[in-house]
């Protein structure tokens, strides 16, 4: 029975290989010594066995692992498996224009840097960021071009950046290629996306435009199955409501067509927008770690941070009216898509009165509320305030940070998915509760149960940012 042998791409690692400026030798000889083998071996034994795994691309895992090392790459890379970093193409792009326009002797290249430099008005006293800039956007261009094939323009890029044949066609990463299938409304197309900012732009976008099909209780679901990427709305009550989904994949263009590939880790650290986008979209979100957030909607709470020019400086959760909760009339928004909205609804319906003894000493017209980001931010004016006002006050911004989050069975909270819709609804209801609550006899309505008492909010909370994820 024949040596088990591990594959990489011929075509991949010699063009790596010449990129890298380095020979065959060369290469085996700095892989051996990764290796831990004889540096003595003959040129003619090192060049003999790299010119086999050239040809046929068979070698080991071992060897496979070191010959990526040298080429500062990974092995799946050199399998055709993954792409290259999008930092690590465009400094490798830098390095050999940086060479050419030393060299002076490459009239494409120093025409086109001319022409960029004067097309973007260039006055840069360091020539490496102006180098850096075109790069980038040279990338681009040969990253295109190898979709579309088009002889012409990859012989320009070849020209240009003073590249061979098969350093123009390893793999580029800028931006990359992206397959989708979407599915709106049961309505269904597929497409090409150059670059993950189309993609994340779309998913918000069809999520706002179908939502309120779905009802208050919408829930987003988010799988990464690399190399697919699924997206799932699904309607709370109807199993078989029209079907709106997203299934996404990097692509690598190839000769032959299209390979689904991995996405880098610049594509995965840029895939967590899609959290925050069901966060922001939807009440109910499911991610990858296959949780529901949140997973009782009867454990939302509210929190609110007091801050004091600029620091906060104490920290309430509120239960609202929600203790009051009838188990009848919740089943009933249950049952009709709007579970959300209804607890919500008791948790700010007492939002005004809780903060009430806070800010009656203010003025009603120094305050006003706004939105940003899943959080309701209450904030007093201080310039509308008297000199007498802002003295009794001891301080110059004062404003509250409201967040909805889910309590945990340990006692602990974590972040909760809020739409942006129903937090604007949420807004409009808490400003008439304001107006109400500086109308009102201020001692009459007094309620130790829904009054806000705020404590000192510990260092592991100031470090973390209200509007941050769960992650």
């Amino acid at each position: 029975m024949g040596r088990t042998t591990f594959v990489i791409v011929p075509e991949r690692l010699k063009g790596m290989r010449i990129e890298s400026g380095l020979t065959q030798q060369m290469l085996m000889s700095r892989a051996y010594k990764i290796l831990g083998r004889s540096p003595a071996a003959t040129s003619k034994t090192l060049i003999g066995h790299y010119q086999r795994i050239e040809k046929n691309g068979h070698t080991s895992k071992a060897l496979a692992d070191a010959l990526a090392k040298v080429l500062e790459t990974t092995v799946e890379v050199l399998q055709g498996k993954d792409t290259p970093e999008p930092y690590h193409y465009i400094d490798k792009l830098v390095k050999q224009l940086k060479v050419q326009l030393d060299l002076g002797n490459n009239q494409a290249l120093n025409n086109e840097f001319s022409e960029w430099q004067r097309r973007y008005n260039s006055q840069c006293l360091d020539v490496s960021e102006d180098i850096h800039s075109f790069a980038r956007e040279l990338g681009i261009q040969i990253e295109l071009a190898q979709l579309i094939g088009q002889a012409d323009e990859l012989v320009k890029l070849r020209e240009i950046t003073g590249w061979s044949n098969e350093q123009i066609l390893n793999p580029a990463n800028v931006h990359g290629h992206w397959f989708i299938r979407k599915i709106v409304m049961d309505s269904m197309n597929t497409s090409l996306e150059y670059g993950l900012g189309e993609i994340m732009w779309e998913v918000r976008d069809v999520i706002n435009k179908v939502g309120h099909f779905y009802t208050d209780d919408m829930h987003v679901s988010i799988k990464h199955a690399y190399p697919w990427i699924h997206i799932d709305l699904l309607h709370p009550r109807i199993n078989d409501f029209h079907k709106t989904s997203f299934i996404f994949s990097r692509t690598l263009p190839k000769p032959d067509g299209l390979k689904w590939v991995l996405p880098s880790e610049a594509d995965k650290r840029m895939l967590c927008e899609l959290e925050r986008i069901a966060f922001d979209e939807a009440n109910f979100v499911t991610l990858n770690d296959r949780v529901l957030y949140p997973s009782d909607v009867r454990n939302l709470r509210l929190k609110i941070v007091e801050i004091t020019d600029h620091t906060k400086n104490g920290v309430a959760y509120s239960e609202g009216w929600l203790t009051d909760q009838e188990d009848a009339a919740f089943n009933s928004f249950l049952a009709s898509g709007k579970s959300h909205y209804w607890v919500v609804n008791r948790l700010t319906g007492a939002l005004a009165e809780g903060l009430r003894t806070h800010l009656h000493q203010l003025p009603e017209v120094s305050w006003k509320v706004d939105t940003f980001n899943r959080t309701i931010h209450l904030t007093c004016d201080t310039w509308k305030m008297s000199t007498e006002q802002r003295r009794r006050l001891g301080s110059f911004n004062l404003n509250y940070i409201i967040t909805l989050v889910e309590l945990m069975p340990d006692g602990s909270y974590r972040s909760a998915p809020w739409a942006k819709k129903c937090i604007d609804e949420t807004v409009k209801s808490f400003k008439h509760q304001l107006q109400w609550a500086w109308m009102s006899d201020v001692s009459s309505y007094d309620d130790e149960k829904i009054k806000l008492h705020f404590e000192e909010i510990t260092k592991l909370e100031e470090t973390v940012s209200d509007s941050t994820l769960f992650i």
